[in-house]
């Protein structure tokens, strides 16, 4: 009896162990980091502010709300309201981008060390190397720029600019990386190749590193200027995604 009391105690507090390891965190602001309130599935959080850390979200999918207030009336105009997939056991640093639609900038493991060093692109950036607090004196609109290392370049011949711009906003409205990736793979080919330039602006629109790194992987062998491919080193920030960038360049 004591035994199997021993196993049941084992069992329950296991099962709790699992569940907690489920849950996520997540951090959500405007890339312009204006006030706003959200609601996620049916609790409203009605504070207005400028982000928000919600702890213990499950993974799976969420309906999720994000409300601007509106000058001299009580309610706030909705600006985005749709299905968003939260990963398990995962930190995520989400936004709300220019044309009102969630992005995910990054993805980090519970579990894993946080790196001290963030991308020039980062929405999240900061002087505090710490990721656990908002600056509100840096912008969150995306810039990009050249590593140290790299000298600026002219662009080389790619896909048509228009045929691109038309690939780039097909891409953006896929719900997630795979399916960006499986509309890359339909349109990419010998005949129709990229440069870094194009490939740099693709990468920004994928939500994750990995789906990023898939990204790269494919696309290499159809780039005109394989030489500039670390010019799109600094979208990322984990080492072992650049040392598979390093091996893609060796070849």
């Amino acid at each position: 009896m004591r035994n199997f009391m021993v196993l049941l105690l084992s069992v329950f507090i296991f099962s709790n162990l699992r569940v907690q390891a489920q849950e996520s965190v997540l951090h959500l602001q405007m890339f312009d980091k204006t006030p706003f309130s959200i609601v996620l599935d049916d609790i409203h959080f009605k504070d207005i502010r400028i982000s928000y850390t919600i702890k213990n979200v499950p993974h799976g999918v969420h309906l999720l709300k994000v409300i601007k207030p509106r000058a001299n009336r009580k309610t706030g105009r909705i600006i985005f309201a749709d299905y968003v997939r939260i990963p398990e056991g995962k930190e995520i640093f989400a936004y709300i981008d220019s044309d009102n639609l969630f992005r995910v900038h990054d993805a980090i493991s519970l579990n894993e060390e946080r790196p001290t060093k963030q991308r020039p692109d980062d929405p999240y950036i900061k002087d505090n190397p710490s990721r656990q607090d908002i600056s509100n004196n840096q912008s969150t609109n995306p810039t990009i720029t050249q590593p140290d290392n790299v000298a600026p370049v002219t662009a080389s011949p790619g896909m048509n600019v228009t045929v691109f711009q038309t690939l780039k906003s097909k891409v953006r409205e896929q719900a997630y990386d795979d399916a960006r990736l499986d509309l890359v793979k339909q349109s990419v080919s010998r005949e129709v190749p990229l440069n870094c330039e194009q490939l740099g602006e693709i990468i920004d629109v994928f939500s994750f590193e990995a789906g990023k790194l898939d990204l790269v992987k494919f696309v290499y062998p159809y780039l005109t200027d394989k030489d500039q491919l670390p010019s799109i080193h600094n979208r990322f920030k984990f080492q072992s995604s650049l040392s598979e960038l390093s091996k893609l360049g060796n070849k």
